[in-house]
């Protein structure tokens, strides 16, 4: 991987919220109901929320001379890049909250959103679009766009 001139990572703040304290209340009610007996239910419950975590807790998208790649999670999988070549042109959009966050399929092709509104459309030269969410779309853009035409 050549050495990125974009990055931005965007964390899923309600999963980080939600995950956590579900887990705890969870926890809570097998203690009362189950007792402190049956170990291996009470470790499965933690071991999936920071499983689920690690794996879409944070959205991050790059930008190198070749490549635009993105990634949830914290360990860099799953993962997805598309050549700069192989895109015929980005623009600024946005989601809406019926379309969610993670990883979604829509009527305007997939969308990887991890928290917001705001994307950028990526429409490939194949006639495929996706659509990343970003913070901050036009600094994306600017990232980009040069890059198109030098690819």
């Amino acid at each position: 991987m050549e050495h990125p001139v974009y990055v931005e990572k965007q964390w899923m703040k309600l999963l980080w919220i939600i995950l956590p304290v579900s887990t705890v209340l969870l926890l809570a009610v097998q203690m009362i109901y189950l007792g402190p007996g049956m170990p291996g239910i009470k470790l499965a419950l933690p071991l999936v929320s920071l499983l689920l975590l690690a794996l879409l807790g944070a959205l991050t998208i790059s930008v190198d001379a070749s490549y635009l790649r993105w990634h949830f999670g914290l360990i860099g999988f799953p993962s997805w890049k598309i050549a700069l070549s192989d895109i015929a042109y980005v623009e600024a959009t946005t989601t809406s909250m019926m379309e969610g966050y993670a990883i979604r399929f829509t009527s305007k092709g997939m969308l990887y959103n991890a928290t917001g509104n705001t994307a950028i459309l990526v429409v490939l030269r194949n006639g495929k679009a996706l659509r990343l969410g970003t913070q901050d779309p036009q600094r994306l853009l600017s990232y980009i766009t040069p890059r198109l035409n030098a690819s």
